[in-house]
Parts: structure tokens; C-alpha cells; sequence
């Protein structure tokens, strides 16, 4: 799947979350072999402070974050006043963070395989029709960051790539294979341990 080059997908599905209860997640991403993007959105049926919006880019190894302040807070464990400071700006996550590995997490093609399919045994399933393709659906328990039940549709012609895969709840629709997008660092980006300096070794 590596060799394809990069992948835009389209992901959906719904989960829970301490203190917030039940999340709808969407997310647009594109990967290639060293850079990628993401447009995450998690809604909580609570309340709308709950809700959280984040934008990640991940060029040559920087991880860059544009995310509200309730991400901040449940999803990288900031302060009230820590993610205020970090809100809906660019802000540069440092490798030696804690969060690093989890900002940039599936943004990569190569991290993508590997947390998606972190299995040792698969089985066949049965043949189906997605978006016009004909598949055969293959079934495994994801190991992992992203671990859990899970399922792969693979295309049954060309060069049997994926066209949709479902982990705990979460469906991805693989939309467009090999076909590259230009992806550039965000200018104006702040380092994460320059707002907050505690970041780099207690976050």
C-alpha cells in the first residue's frame, strides 16, 4: 500500500469520551510517505464546549496544530488558561513533546498502515459493492493505538487496495489513491513549549 504513494480518505462514526459522553467524529485526511493532513471534528451531545475542532498538518517530520480550546483540554490535557493561550492559531508540537506521537498519529501513509492494520491473522468475508467497486471485505483484531474489532474492504481488481476500513465504530472511505497534493508547512506557526513550557515535559 506504501507504494501507492498517498491516499485521501474520508472518515465517520461515533465513540464515547470521560466527562463528555457520546462523540460524533468526522475527519477529512490525506497522507503521503512524509507529509499529510487532517480536518477533524468530534460533537458532543452535551454540550457545544465539548465540541472539538482541529486542523493538523504534518510536513518532514514538524507537526503543526490549529485546534479550539476544547481539543486542548480533552484531547492533549491543557489547562483552561494553557488552551486558551493555544486556540485557533498554528501551533508547532515538538518532537520531544509527549503529544507529538499522538498529533501525528495515522498522517503519514506509513504510520496509517501500521495503525490501521496492526494484526498478525485475517479472514476472508464476503464480497460486497462499495462506491461501484467490487471488494472482498477482510476481518481482524487491530492491535495497537488503535486497537479493536475491525474490518478492510479491498478492491478485488487493479492493484487491490483498500477502499474502506472500519475500527471501533470509526468508517474510513479511501477516496483517492496515489493521486499527490501539495502540502506546506502553515506560515506564522508558534512552538508549543514557548506558550507553554511545561508542555515538553509534564503534558
Amino acid at each position: 500500500m506504501a507504494a501507492a504513494g498517498s491516499v485521501s480518505a474520508v472518515g465517520r462514526g461515533s465513540g464515547t469520551a470521560s466527562g463528555v459522553g457520546k462523540l460524533e467524529l468526522s475527519e477529512q485526511d490525506y497522507s503521503a510517505a512524509t507529509s499529510g493532513v487532517q480536518q477533524l471534528k468530534m460533537t458532543s451531545n452535551r454540550s457545544s464546549k465539548a465540541d472539538f475542532t482541529a486542523s493538523t498538518i504534518v510536513f518532514n517530520g514538524q507537526v503543526y496544530v490549529d485546534a479550539n480550546a476544547a481539543f486542548w483540554v480533552g484531547s492533549a490535557g491543557m489547562t483552561n488558561s494553557q488552551a486558551i493561550d493555544l486556540a485557533n492559531r498554528w501551533i508547532q508540537i515538538p518532537s520531544s513533546s509527549p503529544i507529538y506521537d499522538q498529533a501525528a498519529a495515522d498522517l503519514t501513509l506509513p504510520s496509517l498502515v501500521s495503525d490501521l492494520f496492526n494484526a498478525t491473522t485475517f479472514h476472508k468475508g464476503r464480497i460486497l459493492s462499495i462506491d461501484g467497486v467490487r471488494t472482498i471485505s477482510i476481518t481482524y483484531s487491530n492491535s495497537g493505538e488503535d486497537a479493536g474489532p475491525a474490518s478492510v474492504d479491498i478492491a478485488l481488481g487493479g492493484k487491490h487496495l483498500p477502499v474502506a476500513s472500519t475500527i471501533n465504530g470509526i468508517t474510513i472511505r479511501f477516496t483517492s489513491w496515489g493521486n499527490a497534493r501539495l502540502v506546506r508547512p502553515p506560515t506564522g506557526a508558534v512552538s508549543l513549549t514557548s506558550l507553554v513550557p511545561s508542555a515538553e515535559a509534564t503534558t
